[in-house]
């Protein structure tokens, strides 16, 4: 009977210490304390005691409390690029591509360890033709790069009639990521 009225009187204590009673905790030391609402969204307010923070070693953000910061709506992503010409220079990259890495693994002949981008840019005519293609950026050597710039060159796009009056960039990246 005795460990049964002492397992009562240890359960409540441990509710009591864990946050079972609805009082705020009391503040220790006479520091002042910030009202804040939790994070997990609850709409609760819960008092931050400072001093007890202070103690431990620890700051309380400038922004704790801030009915800013628990208002604010989540991140909205970017726009998604809807430019119909951007799946056309992803098909044309992709032709291109077994001649593009074939530029790649002649530089790595030479320097084992290369590795870089290449950004070109395709510039379309009125009429849908190419004007010309051209290197905008670039950290690999300029031989690899060259010879990334000529497959480009050698390679069809009959979907450029797709983009008249349209510049697509073509980033590249090797080694390629996975």
């Amino acid at each position: 009977m005795r460990s049964l009225a002492f397992a009562s009187v240890l359960l409540f204590s441990l509710a009591v210490a864990c946050g079972g009673n609805d009082k705020p905790p009391a503040s220790s030391g006479g520091g002042g304390s910030r009202v804040v609402p939790e994070q997990d969204g609850g709409g609760d307010m819960t008092k931050i005691d400072e001093a007890a923070w202070a103690d431990a070693g620890l700051t309380i953000p400038d922004d704790a409390g801030s009915s800013s910061t628990a208002s604010k709506p989540p991140a909205t992503p970017p726009p998604v690029d809807t430019d119909e010409c951007t799946p056309v220079g992803v098909d044309f990259e992709k032709r291109a591509r077994p001649d593009l890495k074939t530029c790649y693994a002649q530089g790595k002949k030479k320097d084992p360890n290369l590795e870089g981008t290449v950004r070109l840019t395709v510039s379309i005519d009125g009429k849908g033709a190419v004007k010309n293609i051209k290197i905008v950026e670039k950290t690999l050597p300029e031989p690899v790069a060259q010879c990334m710039l000529k497959v480009l060159k050698k390679t069809p796009f009959p979907e450029a009639k797709k983009c008249p009056d349209k510049n697509i960039t073509i980033p590249m990246t090797f080694p390629t990521p996975h």
